[in-house]
């Protein structure tokens, strides 16, 4: 499912100018691509700064997610939200493994500590 902000949703947008855009987009291999410009301006940096703010501070996932989630009831398909938290759920579950086992490899071998 394609969703994106309401205010992207009008047709107008196509012909729009950006200061700033990201697109984020996974091929069938599920490699994640991105993709980001901008004007090489004060403005455009600006923007650019303010993309990352919003997805790093501002709560933007969580707004992009309960739109989501709006879409998926609006048209009967909840379970295809719930199913997109619970993969998101399997992803933050998989990523702690990873760095728990790579918390308890042996990064300097013992015999070698008084080497360093």
């Amino acid at each position: 499912m394609n969703q994106q902000s309401e205010n992207s949703q009008d047709q107008s947008h196509i012909n729009q100018e950006f200061a700033a855009k990201l697109t984020i987009s996974v091929d069938k291999q599920g490699l994640v691509e991105y993709n980001c410009d901008w004007d090489n301006t004060t403005d455009g940096l600006a923007s650019v700064a303010s993309i990352f703010y919003q997805l790093m501070f501002d709560e933007l996932p969580d707004a992009i997610l309960s739109e989501i989630k709006q879409e998926c009831v609006l048209s009967g398909n909840e379970q295809n939200y719930l199913h997109i938290i619970n993969l998101i759920s399997s992803f933050v579950i998989d990523n702690q493994k990873e760095v728990s086992s790579e918390e308890d490899e042996v990064v300097v071998q013992p015999d070698q500590v008084f080497h360093l």
